[in-house]
């Protein structure tokens, strides 16, 4: 149940990101950006390294491949990036996704954290609560309010002022310089490795489970399968973003060329989109079936396996243009949203703002219940029909 809770927090977190551009705020974007002098406004930045040196007056919001945040930021601040190290004072919440994440400064109100090995060092002092979930947790630092943790090998060196919460964990280890005031709570296959000379002020609350019992007696299916469902969202969601953050640098003229061919043709984009969603399963079936034949005589074995590789790579192009045709149709919708603002669209942290919103917008859309695979069949009907479109102009541009 923690868990979903978690998975619930981290979506309002991105629904959180996708309002916030509504109001006043700055932005900074490219392959590497440093933030090097003092900013007195909420600040967005976007690129694969990005460098924060100075004082932020105001949010902070910044998304990447490598994100270094040294400066200190007066109100939130929000990070997804693959490397993400933290060195700054935040004055209000953290929201942190990544690979591989190291927290080290103070942090006044509450510490939401995800990703695949966290570490908050000793230095840090949160003022509120610690929610964390990934991989490997190494907590050293201070919480004030208590902490929520979930991964599958936890470290405690460090002094929590409350419960401490621990979903089932595979190893659970509280070194002696760790000091709850509160309860230890967790669910673990195996006892804790807790030392002597660890302080723990409440009671050490602890469910053994047999690993081979857990699906048939401790374990609600269909808490499991909300939960799943609402990771494989935000999964998903993270994915596409980074996808689109990627495809915005490397192929910005595409994009534009989508946009036009939604809002001129977009009765060609629906019937492009119908021939090769329904055309090419049918032809891979056809292709298919003639390479049985020609497998089967001697003489045509060699350009039957001709046609199996050839059929392969179609495939895999049809799921390629069906998976990122939500990113393009992301953006255009995104752009119409921000077209009725002052906004210089031209600019790459626009374009990556116009993006998230579109994204946020079709991923809740793809969400609803029943009704939501029909949305997602005429997104993908729509964008992938448009992206043919596009491809084709391309090529007739280049012949000519």
């Amino acid at each position: 149940m923690k868990k979903l809770l978690l998975f619930i927090m981290v979506l309002f977190t991105v629904l959180f990101v996708s309002i916030s551009p509504l109001w006043a705020f700055d932005s900074k974007s490219g392959e590497n950006v440093s933030i090097t002098t003092s900013l007195d406004d909420d600040i967005y930045v976007f690129g694969s390294n990005v460098l924060v040196s100075e004082d932020v007056e105001g949010d902070l919001v910044t998304a990447g491949g490598r994100i270094e945040v040294s400066g200190d930021v007066s109100q939130d601040l929000m990070v997804a990036g693959g490397t993400v190290n933290l060195n700054g004072d935040v004055g209000d919440d953290v929201r942190v996704s990544g690979g591989i994440l190291t927290i080290s400064g103070d942090i006044s109100d509450d510490l939401l954290a995800a990703g695949g090995q966290i570490t908050v060092s000793e230095k840090t002092d949160i003022g509120g609560s610690a929610v964390i979930t990934g991989g490997t947790i190494n907590f050293e630092g201070t919480s004030g309010e208590g902490a929520i943790l979930n991964a599958g090998n936890i470290t405690i060196s460090g002094k929590i002022k409350g419960d401490v919460e621990i979903g089932e964990v595979e190893s659970l280890k509280i070194t002696g310089s760790a000091e709850i005031t509160g309860d230890l709570i967790y669910r673990s296959a195996s006892r804790a490795n807790i030392s002597d000379d660890a302080i723990i002020g409440g009671e050490i609350k602890e469910t053994i489970i047999e690993q081979r019992k857990i699906a048939a007696t401790d374990t609600n299916p269909w808490a499991i399968f909300i939960a799943t469902y609402i990771g494989g969202r935000i999964i998903a969601f993270l994915a596409l973003f980074v996808l689109g953050i990627i495809l915005l640098l490397a192929m910005p003229g595409f994009f534009e060329r989508f946009t036009e061919r939604m809002k001129k043709t977009l009765g060609y984009s629906i019937g492009s989109g119908a021939i090769v969603i329904f055309g090419v399963p049918i032809g891979s079936v056809i292709i298919f079936i003639i390479t049985i034949i020609l497998f089967i005589t001697i003489i045509g074995s060699a350009l039957g396996a001709v046609l199996m590789a050839s059929n392969i790579v179609m495939l895999i192009v049809y799921g390629i243009l069906i998976y990122t045709s939500t990113v393009f149709l992301s953006f255009t919708l995104g752009k119409v949203i921000l077209s009725k603002t002052s906004l210089n669209m031209s600019k790459y942290g626009w374009k990556v703002l116009a993006y998230l919103i579109g994204l946020v917008i079709i991923m809740i859309l793809y969400g609803i219940p029943f009704l939501g695979w029909l949305i997602r069949f005429a997104g993908v009907l729509f964008g992938t029909g448009a992206v043919v479109l596009v491809l084709k102009d391309i090529i007739v541009s280049k012949k000519n």
